[in-house]
């Protein structure tokens, strides 16, 4: 059995995500984003490596029970690593999806300033279960103090 991280952004519980406790066995369609980066993240990053096949009218890659759409452009390699944050999708993918029991909930505090994150400004909260709604500050203008935001959860996975 593997443990992998897994973003669930703030928009897509409260768009159309049912709540979850540590200990249930989840389904998910995962993504890897390769846009998040900086050192705070560096621990939760995947590599998602394995042969590119067709299944569910397009590429997946599949590795380590987790399978997430192979996003090159031109013809399919045989083979292809992608790294980033493994994130989940509700809205609209055709994959086969990803099945685990969840073993670790943090609900993911974001610094900003303006509407603008701020790198190396993050915070983890473990929480028994994902909550539907996460807390937000008003928009702040610019010239304006450090807030918060609640972005979302990070899960710890496990897939067999």
């Amino acid at each position: 059995m593997t443990l992998w991280n897994v973003m669930y952004q703030d928009w897509q519980m409260e768009c159309c995500g049912k709540p979850f406790r540590v200990g249930e066995e989840m389904t998910w369609q995962l993504l890897v984003d390769p846009a998040v980066r900086g050192p705070e993240w560096a621990a939760e990053l995947s590599g998602i490596e394995g042969p590119v096949e067709s299944a569910g009218g397009g590429p997946v890659v599949c590795s380590g029970g987790v399978t997430v759409p192979w996003q090159g452009d031109g013809g399919w390699p045989p083979r292809a690593l992608l790294t980033g944050l493994l994130s989940v999708e509700r809205h609209g993918g055709k994959w086969p999806p990803t099945v685990g029991v969840v073993r670790g909930i943090q609900v993911v505090g974001q610094g900003f300033v303006a509407d603008s994150a701020v790198p190396g400004k993050r915070r983890l909260r473990a929480v028994d279960a994902c909550p539907k709604w996460f807390e937000r500050v008003g928009r702040a203008t610019a010239g304006a103090a450090l807030r918060w935001e609640e972005t979302g959860v990070l899960v710890s996975l496990e897939v067999r």
